[in-house]
């Protein structure tokens, strides 16, 4: 891993994160204004093809509804390690060479995922999920924008330290 010497390149991914937490945020009020809890609203159904429902949801646990029957008091502890894990992953994009952008886009990728849903759990006490897909018997859990943001940022940053690897 190369490291910059001046701690100013990261500060350009700051626009990525805040897009990431804007849309979530965003397309969360969106689900909670027009959807009701458990009653989906299908919009992609298909024999062939997984099927994507939007259903609302109250997740107090973690990414795709991971442990979401805990109760209220993992709440601030979440809220806790969510702001750590950020400003790790925060001090490490300052510090990615400005030569890495794909590493940097998964920092940020992360970074606005976590603090999106970080949000959530510190003003109502559970993650607003609302995307749903199935294909026949199989169901996946339910998730956001914020958890896509989280998966695709912590695939593109391992696919960036392989690639340096190499």
């Amino acid at each position: 891993m190369r490291l910059r010497t001046t701690p100013h390149v990261g500060v350009r991914w700051i626009w990525l994160v805040l897009v990431v937490v804007l849309l979530d945020q965003g397309t969360k009020q969106l689900a909670v204004g027009l959807l009701e809890p458990d009653r989906p609203m299908i919009i992609f159904s298909s024999t062939a093809l997984p099927s994507v429902d939007l259903v609302l949801s109250y997740n107090k646990g973690i990414s795709f509804s991971f442990l979401r029957f805990a109760d209220d008091a993992q709440r601030w502890p979440l809220v806790g390690l969510s702001l750590l894990a950020c400003g790790l992953l925060a001090w490490w994009l300052r510090r990615v060479a400005s030569g890495q952008p794909i590493l940097a886009t998964g920092l940020a990728l992360v970074i606005g995922g976590a603090l999106g849903n970080m949000l959530d759990r510190a003003r109502i006490g559970s993650v607003i999920d609302f995307v749903h897909l199935s294909y026949h018997a199989w169901s996946f859990a339910i998730f956001n924008v914020a958890d896509t943001a989280i998966t695709l940022g912590a695939v593109a940053t391992v696919v960036s330290l392989w690639l340096e690897a190499a």
